[in-house]
């Protein structure tokens, strides 16, 4: 998508001009370096101890199944244990 290399704000105002349903990222810092309460795109954080694979697939697996529940801008945080905390409504 030629994306690389683009800061926070700008990722964030291309997605929700896209077809996209939901922004996923592991970013930790982003609810506190951005305003989300502003955004209409729903916003997944995986607060996950690793990055890799097989840490971030089970969190992957519990987004895909409630990502149709989120209310179109919302951002949540999902820890390893499958925690769910609504960071903005």
């Amino acid at each position: 998508m030629g994306w690389r290399g683009i800061k926070d704000r700008e990722i964030l105002d291309r997605s929700e001009n896209h077809p996209f349903d939901v922004f996923i990222t592991a970013d930790k810092n982003l609810p506190y370096q951005q305003n989300l309460a502003s955004r209409v795109i729903r916003i997944v954080v995986l607060d996950s101890s690793s990055t890799r694979p097989d840490r971030l697939l089970p969190l992957m697996r519990q987004v895909s199944t409630m990502i149709s529940s989120l209310p179109v801008g919302s951002a949540v945080r999902i820890n390893d244990a499958g925690d769910v905390v609504l960071i903005s409504p």
